[in-house]
C-alpha cells in the first residue's frame, strides 16, 4: 500500500530478520527476492550501505538479501514466533 514519503516502490517486504545466534529478531527490508517467495526460515545476508554514509544505528544495513542456502530448520526459530 502506497503512503506519503515512501521511498521504496511495492511490492516488498518488511520482515523479522532473526540473526544466528541471536535472541531478539530486528525488523528490516527483505529485497532481491519477489515479495512472494519470501518464507519464513529463508537465510539472508546484509547488504550494507557504503562505509561512507555509515552512522552509529541498524540503518548502515540497506536491506537483507537471499543467500541461496537452505532454509533454517523450523526448530531453530520455532520459539521466537
Amino acid at each position: 500500500m502506497p503512503f506519503l514519503g515512501q521511498k521504496i516502490t511495492p511490492p516488498y517486504v518488511s520482515a523479522y530478520v532473526l540473526l544466528d545466534g541471536a535472541d531478539i529478531a530486528v525488523l528490516h527490508l527483505i529485497l532481491g527476492v519477489p515479495a512472494d517467495e519470501v518464507r519464513m526460515g529463508m537465510r539472508v545476508k546484509a547488504v550494507w550501505k557504503p562505509e561512507e554514509e555509515w552512522k552509529y544505528s541498524l540503518e548502515n544495513i540497506d536491506h537483507f538479501a537471499p543467500t541461496g542456502e537452505p532454509d533454517a530448520d523450523f526448530e531453530t526459530y520455532q520459539h521466537h514466533l
